[in-house]
């Protein structure tokens, strides 16, 4: 969208947008509004032909200076109980209706949406990022695309505020999920380890963002070994991805994105309704490059280190077969009992070489266990903790405030000593036939953290969705993306 930021109403045959509270005395410029409209606002309200609903969209034709003009009213609900994030449904709803009906310009008169509850700011933050989100669509490889109009918004503000960059700095956000989404969504003959990995580099180019790939040859030589175990069953082979971004010159924040390209499952192989959207189990890197952009956009003042392994997990006469035992980076020897439980392995290693930067705190990104959906259902994020109480409520705050429904989740000394019962190598990576799944593989991936706090995100229930929503279409959704930058911000 792009936005006009206006002063007063030009009449014209352009439609208009208005807020519509549950009591129209609560509406900021009442009688403004009811004017242009010729005295109509009530009546429109009391035969209930827009709504004051929260996120609902309602339309209708009135008349404007002997002018048929289109209005588009968006409920508020009561304006007096109204949320931040309430506004992400409002923005949301109303930005995926003006881009589903290809609407190319509107005059919106921003004072009907104005609340004492809520500030000029956080609003307009969320206006900018649901403009982007809401109406993300992926029809790359769609041989008959729908025409896409970029709708323009006079935005009528008597606002001494600084409006731009409040909705810019939304923008910044809402792009960035969408950078995640169009990677996520990027069919996996197409999005390997080294496709992606040349996307990510390109992307960067001309940023402040260094971006250093290990090839496998690298790999190899310098021990990584878990991630060549996971990813030497491919034609396409492993790469392990290195960001940085030095916003001060503190100790980094480091973030590590599961980037598992494909996973069939290996030879202990998913079954025909498990395979289809494993093309998402890459998710974790993709959110985490669109972490690191947001941070480089928004100009943050923190030092980002980011690693993302990047593996197909396949079958082949060269894959990792059960009861095979291999050499992680850390040294210690990990015998292979489930060759589906390959997440764990390429984020131990990438947790160990992220370790070398000495963090602050390490923050990873999984598509990682079934068991955290049985445990909290789809949407929800489960959040673990290693050595980082000190930072797990801030994190869980940034989620409250972000609309991210995430719930913490323990490690516990019976996990710890789990991944240590192999009787033939120092760790093994999967217990079967045993409950605490999740609990386990986080206790496995934080190992390799050693005493740095270490915070683990397991979005295998909030990575997709099968849902058309405010926040957008189905697939991907780049969760906690929102989080971890406000998170970011507020330190």
């Amino acid at each position: 969208m792009k936005f006009n930021i206006l002063e007063k109403y030009s009449n014209n045959e352009f439609p208009i947008i208005i807020g519509c509270p549950s009591h129209l005395n609560q509406m900021h410029n009442f009688e403004e509004v009811n004017n242009i409209l010729n005295g109509q606002l009530d009546n429109l309200k009391k035969q209930q032909i827009i709504s004051s609903e929260l996120g609902e969209v309602t339309s209708t034709a009135v008349t404007v200076n002997n002018n048929i003009v289109k209005l588009i009213s968006i409920g508020l609900g009561n304006l007096k109980e109204i949320k931040e994030n309430d506004y992400q449904v409002i923005y949301g709803n109303l930005s995926r209706y003006l881009h589903s009906n290809k609407i190319e310009t509107v005059n919106l008169f921003d004072d009907t949406f104005l609340t004492q509850n809520v500030t000029e700011k956080e609003r307009l933050y969320r206006f900018g990022w649901l403009s982007k989100q809401a109406v993300f669509q992926f029809d790359h490889y769609k041989s008959n695309k729908s025409a896409n109009v970029e709708t323009t918004i006079n935005f009528i503000s008597t606002s001494n505020e600084d409006i731009e960059s409040y909705i810019k700095h939304g923008e910044i956000l809402g792009d960035s999920i969408n950078l995640a989404r169009t990677y996520s969504q990027t069919p996996p003959n197409i999005l390997t380890p080294d496709y992606f990995a040349q996307q990510i580099e390109e992307h960067f180019k001309n940023s402040k963002v260094q971006v250093t790939i290990k090839d496998e040859q690298a790999i190899r030589e310098e021990g990584i070994g878990l991630l060549d175990a996971v990813g030497k069953g491919s034609v396409n082979p492993p790469l392990l991805v290195t960001l940085e971004y030095k916003g001060s010159k503190n100790d980094p924040i480091a973030l590590v994105g599961k980037g598992v390209t494909y996973d069939s499952g290996g030879y202990q192989i998913k079954s025909k309704t498990g395979m289809p959207t494993m093309k998402y189990d890459m998710s974790g890197a993709s959110n985490v490059v669109a972490m690191v952009n947001a941070i480089s956009e928004l100009q943050l003042p923190v030092h980002i280190v980011a690693v993302l392994p990047l593996a197909e997990n396949m079958v082949s006469s060269n894959a990792m077969k059960p009861d095979d035992v291999f050499t992680a980076l850390s040294g210690e020897t990990v015998e292979i009992t489930n060759t589906d439980a390959e997440g764990r392995l390429v984020l131990g290693d990438a947790v160990s070489y992220v370790a070398q930067y000495k963090p602050e705190l390490i923050m990873n990104f999984a598509t990682l266990t079934g068991a955290v959906v049985a445990a909290l259902g789809l949407g929800k994020t489960g959040i673990f903790s290693s050595d980082a109480d000190q930072y797990i409520e801030d994190v869980k705050k940034a989620a409250r405030y972000s609309n991210e429904v995430s719930f913490e989740l323990p490690i516990t000394d019976e996990e710890k000593d789990d991944i240590k019962s192999s009787e033939v190598a120092d760790l093994t990576n999967c217990i079967l036939n045993k409950n605490g799944k999740a609990l386990f593989a986080a206790a496995f991936v934080t190992h390799f953290s050693g005493d740095i706090p270490h915070l683990h995100f397991d979005i295998a229930g909030s990575g997709e969705t099968e849902k058309v929503s405010f926040r957008g279409p189905k697939g991907a959704t780049g969760a906690m993306i929102p989080t971890v930058i406000h998170f970011l911000k507020n330190r």
